[in-house]
This record gives C-alpha cells, sequence and structure tokens, in this order.
C-alpha cells in the first residue's frame, strides 16, 4: 500500500483511534498526495457501520495523515487473504 496505519490512543477524548500515514517515499509526488487525499475525502462522505469513520485528515510537515476509528478485526484484504474469494451472498451482507 501507499500508506502505514497505526495504533494510537487519543488522550483527549480517551479513545483507541488508527492513524494511515502516507509513506515519506510518496509524500514528495504530488499524485499520491492526491490520491491520498481524495481517498480521506470519499471515506469522509460515507457513513456505513462496516465503513471505519474518519476524525480527522491533515499534513504537518509533509507527513500526510488519516485519522480515523479503530476497529479491531481482520480487514476485508487479511479475510480474502486467508480464506480465499468472498462468496456473493457474504459480499453483499458486508454491503448492507
Amino acid at each position: 500500500g501507499m500508506a502505514d496505519v497505526y495504533l494510537a490512543q487519543d488522550i483527549i477524548l480517551n479513545r483507541t483511534i488508527a492513524i494511515k500515514i502516507l509513506r515519506t517515499s510518496l509524500a514528495k509526488d504530488p499524485i499520491y498526495v492526491t490520491r491520498f487525499q481524495r481517498e480521506a475525502s470519499a471515506a469522509a462522505a460515507l457513513s456505513h457501520k462496516n465503513i471505519v469513520e474518519i476524525y480527522d485528515v491533515g499534513e504537518d510537515e509533509d507527513t500526510y495523515y488519516i485519522v480515523m476509528e479503530y476497529v479491531p478485526g481482520m480487514t476485508l484484504k487479511e479475510l480474502i487473504l486467508k480464506r480465499g474469494a468472498v462468496h456473493v451472498v457474504e459480499a453483499i451482507d458486508i454491503m448492507k
């Protein structure tokens, strides 16, 4: 992927969060920066129980980040790598 995700603690709101940071090697490339920001905007525009909530997006000294809800468990990618293709009925259930 183009970013790394870190588990963190929001000490003000006392909650566990995930912080996605665009890799330093890509942060100098406007194409990747735009793609990363577009991903954040698209996710923030959605509200669904199976999509993590975006809390904040920003940049600090050429470090681009997305602060989001932390959801324990496997990602869809991890599930597919572990089990193989997801059956269409299960995929529809995830999207509901």
